[in-house]
């Protein structure tokens, strides 16, 4: 079943070109996720009093256009299926007169708290909820990290990068992705297509590495990003974007 929010845009959600920032797309999904899931047995707090978590592995984001300042738009999210280990669920934003602005795909795991490790779908819970069991998983870019980056730039994670997961929330990675490029860059490129897979977690207090490299052509650009510790890819993530 689909569920819908109306939503007017804040002008903090937004950068400095008056578009809706990444990390704020991010979180304006998780939480019309939350919201559907409020009142029953998968909500946040229901699963945090049996240990488990919910925990996004993977994205695929087609952007048409970032909303703006005070613009009023539909985010609406729906569970599209589950098999043994695996979770999906669509998410998309229309404006006001129902044209589509973002569109985007996400994987999930339910994650044991404690041990830190996922675990086996709860098939009865997914029954409760009416999501059905997939004969056939969606199919998701396979990331892999560059051989070589062309810049590397170190971060800690702080307290309010942590999530009730206590591990860093997958919003605040693109605030890292986004500092690594250049403003003249930023001011002239917008978003197309973000593609990221998420490895490991992330925990208060590392300090991983956060690597950059772009590939340019004609109209189109796509930088290649990695989140990285002790040399293993915590996260990798492609975007492709346009010139404006």
């Amino acid at each position: 079943m689909e569920y819908s929010e109306q939503r007017r845009i804040e002008f903090y959600e937004c950068d400095e070109n008056e578009r809706l920032k990444l990390p704020a797309m991010i979180d304006l999904m998780m939480s019309v996720s939350e919201h559907q899931l409020v009142s029953g047995s998968a909500s946040t707090d229901a699963l945090t009093k049996r240990g488990l978590g919910w925990v996004v592995t993977q994205y695929q984001i087609e952007v048409n256009t970032l909303p703006k300042p005070n613009d009023l738009v539909t985010v609406s999210t729906q569970a599209t299926g589950y098999n043994r280990f695996l979770e999906y669920r669509d998410f998309t934003f229309t404006d006001q007169a129902g044209n589509q602005l973002i569109k985007a795909k996400s994987e999930w795991v339910l994650f044991d708290l404690q041990k830190r490790k996922m675990v086996p779908t709860d098939q009865k819970m997914m029954t409760e909820l009416g999501i059905p069991l997939l004969k056939k998983v969606p199919k998701f870019p396979r990331l892999r990290a560059q051989s070589e980056y062309q810049l590397q730039r170190q971060y800690r994670v702080r307290y309010d990068d942590l999530d009730t997961n206590h591990h860093m929330t997958n919003g605040h990675y693109f605030s890292w992705f986004i500092d690594t490029l250049d403003r003249d860059f930023l001011r002239t490129h917008v978003v197309q297509k973000i593609d990221i897979k998420f490895n490991q977690e992330v925990s208060y207090g590392q300090e991983p590495q956060v690597a950059l490299s772009t590939d340019c052509a004609a109209n189109e650009c796509k930088t290649y990003h990695c989140v990285k510790d002790n040399e293993a890819a915590r996260a990798i993530c492609e975007l492709t974007w346009r010139q404006v």
